[in-house]
């Protein structure tokens, strides 16, 4: 009863649109994904473009705080009411201290002799 119901009783089945369908759909998959990563790129490039005068500009902030920072430590080791301010900053973590390191202008100590 059932070879009634089969319209292709040599089994000549041909596996050729199956897999072209495949092919075809992983092609067309591939490529719209190299297509959005390259417009994606060029986004992120052209956004990278437009911020570069902004960090440009922060680089110079950092550099002038740094020397700014740099030239209030100097002046603390002189006056009182500049070490207060370093004291301060220190506390509020403006200033950054390494505990092992000098930030001064001065020579470090020698070190202590080992026992």
């Amino acid at each position: 009863m059932s070879d009634e119901f089969d319209h292709n009783p040599e089994n000549n089945y041909s596996s050729f649109w199956p897999l072209l369908i495949l092919v075809s759909g992983l092609f067309l998959w591939s490529a719209y994904q190299v297509y959005a990563v390259n417009s994606q790129r060029s986004i992120y490039d052209k956004q990278f473009q437009a911020a570069i005068p902004t960090i440009n500009e922060a680089q110079g902030v950092s550099t002038r705080y740094v020397a700014l920072m740099k030239d209030l430590v100097q002046t603390s080791q002189k006056d009182a009411a500049a070490a207060q301010i370093v004291k301060d900053a220190i506390q509020l973590g403006w200033i950054h201290v390494q505990p092992n390191a000098t930030n001064g202008a001065s020579t470090p100590a020698a070190p202590t002799p080992a026992k």
